[in-house]
C-alpha cells in the first residue's frame, strides 16, 4: 500500500488485522510493505523530486540503476515480490466518495498468464468481499502496475481501491479489514469466517475512457440528479450545468451507455469537455447465500 503517498486507508485496516494475528496459530506468511516511503513522509503521491505520471504504480518492476522511485519498485520486486508471494493485494484509494472496488484481470488479457491464475485472481477479488468487482477485459496500456507485472509472473493479483486520500475512512476501513480475514481465511492462514455482501456487481474496464464517460457540454456550475451506485440507461440524464452569472440552466449531461453511475466528480466548477460522471456497463450481479 502507499505507492502513492496520500493513499493510506489500507494502513488502520492492516494494523488492525496484524493486532489480533495469533502467531502460533498463523499458517504461511502475512507481508506488509510501504513501497513508497518518502512520498509517504512528504503526504504527496509522488516525491516532490522524481515526478513520474502515474507515480510508483506505472513504473514496475522498477530498475536498478533508474530514477530513485524506479530504484525503490526494483528493491521491492527483486527482494520482496518476485519469487517470494504466492497471492498480492495492492491497495489503493480513489476519491473520496468512490465505494470500495477490487480490480482485477480477466483470463486472455495477458496472453502468458494461465487460466489457473486468472481464476484464482478471480476469486480473490469476489473472496474480498467488496459490494463491486471491477474486471479488467482489455489491456491497460498506461504503463506497469504493480499488480500487471505479478500478474504476468504467475502470482494471483488483485488491486483494492478504498475511498478518498490522506483520511481514514472507519466504514471502508472496516470493509477493507473484513476483507483481508475474508482472503486469509479462504488461503487456511487463519481460522475463521468469510462474511460476504448479499450482492455483488461486476462492472467492465475498457480501455477507451470516451465510452463509459459522461463529460460537460459546457463550462459551468455541474450538479448531478444522480448518485453512486445508480443504474442508467444510454441517454438519461445525469445532471446539469447552470450558468454562476445567470443562474440559468445551459446544458443536461446525459449517460453515455447502459451502466452504473461509478464515479461524480467531486469540484462542481467544470469547463466544456470535462469528464463529470464515469458509467461502466454492468457484467453481472451475483447473490451470495
Amino acid at each position: 500500500m502507499a505507492q502513492h503517498g496520500v493513499e493510506i486507508n489500507a494502513l488502520e485496516a492492516i494494523r488492525k488485522v496484524v493486532s489480533e494475528i495469533n502467531l502460533q496459530e498463523l499458517k504461511g506468511v502475512l507481508t506488509y510493505c510501504l513501497p513508497n516511503p518518502i512520498a509517504f513522509r512528504q503526504r504527496q503521491t509522488v516525491m516532490s523530486y522524481d515526478f513520474i505520471a502515474g507515480g510508483m504504480n506505472r513504473i514496475w518492476p522498477g530498475k536498478p540503476d533508474g530514477s530513485l522511485t524506479e530504484q525503490m519498485a526494483y528493491a521491492v520486486w527483486t527482494n520482496l515480490i518476485k519469487d517470494n508471494v504466492d497471492y498480492l493485494i495492492d491497495f489503493h484509494t480513489g476519491r473520496r466518495s468512490a465505494p470500495v472496488w477490487v480490480f482485477y484481470e480477466a483470463f486472455g488479457v495477458s496472453p502468458s498468464v494461465s487460466k489457473e491464475v486468472a481464476d484464482k485472481a478471480a476469486h480473490m477479488a469476489q473472496v474480498f468481499g467488496a459490494d463491486l468487482l471491477y474486471i479488467e477485459t482489455e489491456a491497460y496500456g498506461e504503463g506497469k502496475t504493480l499488480r500487471g507485472v505479478a500478474f504476468d509472473h504467475g502470482i494471483p493479483s488483485i488491486v483494492v481501491e478504498i475511498g478518498g486520500e490522506s483520511h481514514f475512512n472507519r466504514e471502508q476501513i472496516a470493509i477493507a479489514y473484513r476483507g483481508l480475514i475474508n482472503t486469509m481465511t479462504d488461503l487456511g492462514m487463519i481460522a475463521n469466517q468469510i462474511k460476504l455482501p448479499k450482492k455483488q456487481t461486476i462492472i467492465k474496464w475498457i480501455a477507451d475512457r470516451d465510452k463509459i464517460t459522461a463529460r460537460a457540454p459546457n463550462g459551468g456550475i455541474f450538479i448531478p440528479t444522480v448518485k453512486i451506485g445508480d443504474r442508467v440507461s444510454k441517454g438519461e440524464s445525469l445532471g446539469y450545468i447552470y450558468s454562476p452569472r445567470t443562474f440559468k440552466k445551459t446544458a443536461d449531461v446525459t449517460s453515455p451507455q447502459n451502466g452504473l453511475v461509478f464515479q461524480i466528480i467531486e469540484n462542481p466548477v467544470v469547463v466544456a469537455g470535462q469528464p463529470v460522471i464515469s458509467v461502466p456497463e454492468i457484467i453481472e450481479d451475483f447473490f451470495n447465500h
